[in-house]
């Protein structure tokens, strides 16, 4: 899960693994984290940091951290990723062809378009599902489907071609 974060006018890029294992702006550490006595209040550590920090909760997405004594207030949202899809348009050097690929990792759902259809700029040519989101994949410029990649219900990768539109074809 990503967070943004913004600590007394820095801002921060947060990402929390399952295992513990916490990327501070892209710099991996590990933490132990506690809540006290039920309270809203938690402690945490940073493994091999030496700190020892308290927060408290002050709301949706306000914290306050104590740091050896110095307090600061923190702002966090959740970092949702972009949603439009980053596809490949159709130049010359790419053969006049484009990739529509997936924008997050997820499950194939839906093939609106077939193998050989032609499909308009914009249209939605395939939807997948992430983080319990529904995204619909659009054509970047009109052409005919060269290429579906993989049968619905397969995981994909983020980036990972989907389907292939040869562009401008009739």
């Amino acid at each position: 899960m990503r967070f943004a974060a913004a600590v007394d006018g820095q801002s921060f890029e947060i990402e929390v693994d399952h295992d513990g294992l916490v990327r501070v702006n892209g710099q991996p550490t590990y933490v132990t984290l506690q809540q006290l006595d039920g309270l809203p209040v938690f402690s945490l550590a940073l493994e091999g940091a030496g700190k020892h920090m308290l927060y408290v909760e002050g709301g949706p997405g306000a914290y306050r951290i104590e740091i050896e004594g110095s307090t600061f207030p923190v702002e966090v949202r959740l970092a949702r990723p972009a949603m439009e899809t980053p596809s490949e348009p159709c130049r010359r050097e790419s053969k006049g062809q484009a990739e529509v690929r997936a924008p997050l990792a997820g499950r194939l759902l839906e093939l609106p378009a077939e193998e050989g259809e032609r499909v308009e700029a914009g249209q939605v040519v395939a939807r997948i599902e992430s983080m319990k989101m529904r995204m619909e994949l659009r054509a970047p410029q009109a052409g005919v489907v060269k290429a579906i990649y993989g049968p619905l219900g397969r995981d994909v990768g983020r980036g990972e071609p989907v389907v292939l539109i040869l562009c401008g074809t009739d």
